[in-house]
């Protein structure tokens, strides 16, 4: 498969500095605390899975970060700059784009009407402004070929005939090519085929070896153990692991997960 993320060059990753700092950082509804002094930092060239059952509070740290809602107390930094006012077009200006399965398109559009959702390009005739309908279908017509899609595929047709697979891998090639540094992907391969599944997981590991932050969030330990550099753990709203993925085994990550937030603890020894 060639795609647009061979072509690319790989951005200067500094291991040392956190692109995305989280730092305790709370959410609260009311009585409800939704999350709960919650620190963890994100770097750039790194693929994080973001694991927990529902309710342990991965999406809504996502929004955060997304700057769809402020936190109630902590401190969130994007390339070492405090993030005081959350808005989603600040997050979009920083280079973050955030890849969810049922959302981000609209099916009674085209495929080339989805590509600029948002930025659609205009040109001027005597001063009025026209949708440039010709830079919309060569542009994701170029991308829809280096990105792996069936050859059948027309740019001017609704985007609603693609397969689920499509639509996702399709949202990803629109979050490359806007040169973004910052991919969270929120169940992306739910509903999926097993061939979709491990389509979109090598595109995420190949954003990732092109100097990206991925950051995965899924159910599905097993799954993102085999890609990711990195697992973080939430249970009801807290952080409770951050480890390497060379660092525990798929097995004992779902321990956690099924327990709770506990680690597993060893029985006695058989006498």
């Amino acid at each position: 498969m060639s795609t647009a993320i061979d072509g690319k060059t790989a951005q200067t990753v500094d291991s040392k500095k956190p692109l995305i700092s989280i730092k305790d950082v709370s959410l609260s509804y009311g009585n409800f605390q939704a999350l709960a002094d919650v620190s963890v930092d994100f770097y750039q060239g790194e693929l994080v899975g973001l694991v927990g059952d529902n309710g342990a509070g991965k999406t809504t740290l996502i929004r955060i970060i997304s700057g769809i809602i402020p936190p109630t107390s902590g401190e969130v930094y994007f390339d070492g700059e405090r993030i005081t006012k959350f808005h989603p077009k600040k997050a979009i200006d920083l280079g973050l784009e955030c890849i969810q399965q049922t959302i981000g398109i609209c099916d009674n559009l085209s495929v080339g009407r989805n590509y600029f959702l948002g930025r659609e390009p205009i040109k001027r005739i005597f001063g009025l402004p026209f949708l440039d309908k010709k830079k919309i279908h060569e542009t994701s017509a170029k991308v829809v070929h280096d990105f792996g899609l069936r050859d059948s595929v027309d740019v001017d047709d609704e985007i609603a005939l693609l397969s689920g697979g499509e639509k996702q891998t399709f949202k990803i090639a629109r979050a490359v090519t806007f040169r973004n540094r910052v991919i969270i992907m929120d169940e992306p391969t739910n509903h999926l085929s097993v061939r979709e599944r491990a389509h979109v997981n090598e595109l995420a590991v190949q954003l990732k070896q092109q100097g990206l932050l991925v950051i995965y969030i899924t159910h599905d330990i097993f799954q993102i153990h085999r890609i990711a550099d990195r697992i973080v753990i939430m249970e009801n709203g807290r952080k409770v692991t951050d480890v390497p993925r060379d660092a525990m085994s798929a097995e004992a990550l779902e321990g956690i997960i099924r327990d709770g937030g506990r680690a597993p603890t060893k029985g006695p020894k058989p006498s």
